[in-house]
């Protein structure tokens, strides 16, 4: 079976936006006899007013990814099944459709808008499925379940200073990481060698000075 991208979750999520929300249904109608049987199994989990739904696809939180991928877990097992698991403070670094959790709930990370992280869930009775920032709730971690889905990341392009040996003398230039590979600055060491750096369209020109 082919895995589902970390893209695709979240583009399945949003599909489902305003979907409401009742604990312990995976994405189906919900009947009267559906209702009637979780309100005796969950208690008040399961809100009175959520018989105003029946009729309605429902969805709860864990569901909501099981609804996109096939596979049925609550948020306890999909940290349990997790090969990475990584506290909420570095979500920056996590991939678009990581799992953000915390106990009891469970979400799907969908990337950063103007520098804040967001996060889409079946997010309780009172929201249904909804896109919001991450600060709107306490989610504790930030998860990777690699056997089922695969995430694209995408290596950030990093620019600092670094030193080099010219001529036994040491200079200082900028060297640009991306994707593994060390660039120094073409300007930088052209002028360190007494070139002027110009450029005819998309070509650089050095001349001597």
């Amino acid at each position: 079976m082919s895995k589902m991208t970390g893209a695709a979750l979240v583009a399945f999520a949003r599909s489902k936006m305003g979907t409401p929300y009742v604990y312990g249904m995976k994405g189906q109608v919900m009947t009267a006899a559906n209702y009637d049987y979780l309100r005796r199994l969950y208690g008040n989990m399961v809100w009175y007013s959520d018989r105003n739904k029946i009729g309605k696809v429902c969805v709860d939180c864990s569901g909501l990814i099981s609804w996109a991928c096939g596979v049925q877990m609550g948020s306890a097992q999909w940290k349990s099944r997790a090969t990475k698991i990584q506290p909420i403070s570095t979500i920056k670094n996590a991939p678009v459709g990581a799992l953000v959790w915390m106990k009891g709930h469970i979400g799907i990370y969908t990337g950063m808008k103007n520098g804040v992280p967001y996060y889409i869930a079946a997010d309780g009775s009172a929201y249904g499925v909804r896109e919001v920032p991450l600060n709107r709730n306490h989610f504790t971690h930030w998860l990777l379940v690699e056997d089922i889905f695969t995430y694209e990341t995408e290596e950030k392009e990093v620019v600092e200073n670094t030193k080099i040996i010219v001529n036994g003398q040491e200079k200082q230039v900028r060297r640009i990481l991306k994707d593994g590979t060390n660039y120094i600055s073409v300007r930088d060491l052209a002028e360190l060698l007494g070139y002027k750096v110009s450029s005819r369209g998309s070509v650089a020109v050095l001349e001597k000075k």
